[in-house]
């Protein structure tokens, strides 16, 4: 699981779309993936952390997906990983209001409204739920958002290429972070962008809304 969890917000390009359903519903659809020398490096940080090596195995599986969703409060998951290194998820979370991703701040929902909301507050919260393997997964990533130093893209950048290479860090930081919120009815939606870099050293929260 500590390999999605990372997925999740350091992927090379996620991809992420929350539509709002029902009174208190949300569909949410995510898609990222690695290149396969991040890969091998993301498999060689698993392997410090479980204490073996994992040549032969997946960086994440489907189930790794599904567990991870769906103890998220997200129903009717499916999940796919078509070649190893990409992933296409989706689920339903039956009531907005009463999830985890709500207690962490991290979405909101009104009768006329849907908001997602990023920032060290919300990788803090998420980061308490997690299990152990997935903890040291993150701090081995040295995230700025969780270890509440102000640093910049760039700085972060250098600090990863430090540790693991110029080539993991670019990746890591450079890629694309597309979220799309869409109205009940699809005729309305925000969307925002942000390099992976900007997601992970954020120190004030960021919020989008789409309103009908």
């Amino acid at each position: 699981m500590a390999a999605f969890v990372t997925v999740l917000f350091c992927a090379c390009s996620p991809q992420i779309v929350i539509q709002a359903k029902g009174a208190d519903e949300a569909t949410v659809a995510f898609s990222a993936g690695f290149s396969q020398a991040t890969e091998q490096t993301l498999k060689s940080i698993v392997g410090a952390i479980s204490g073996q090596a994992d040549d032969g195995v997946p960086l994440f599986t489907a189930s790794d997906i599904s567990a991870l969703l769906q103890h998220a409060g997200l129903q009717n998951v499916t999940a796919a990983t078509p070649d190893g290194t990409n992933i296409a998820a989706s689920g339903k979370i039956p009531a907005v209001s009463q999830s985890a991703l709500a207690a962490a701040g991290i979405i909101t929902r009104s009768q006329t409204s849907l908001t997602l909301t990023v920032g060290a507050k919300q990788f803090q919260s998420l980061y308490v739920l997690l299990d152990e393997e997935s903890q040291a997964y993150f701090d081995l990533l040295m995230i700025p958002a969780l270890t509440e130093e102000t640093m910049t893209p760039a700085e972060y950048n250098d600090l990863l290429a430090s540790v693991y290479g110029q080539t993991f860090a670019k990746e890591m930081t450079d890629g694309t972070c597309r979220m799309q919120l869409i109205a009940p009815d699809g005729k309305k939606s925000t969307t925002a962008t942000l390099t992976v870099g900007e997601l992970l050293t954020l120190s004030a929260e960021k919020s989008w809304s789409v309103q009908w």
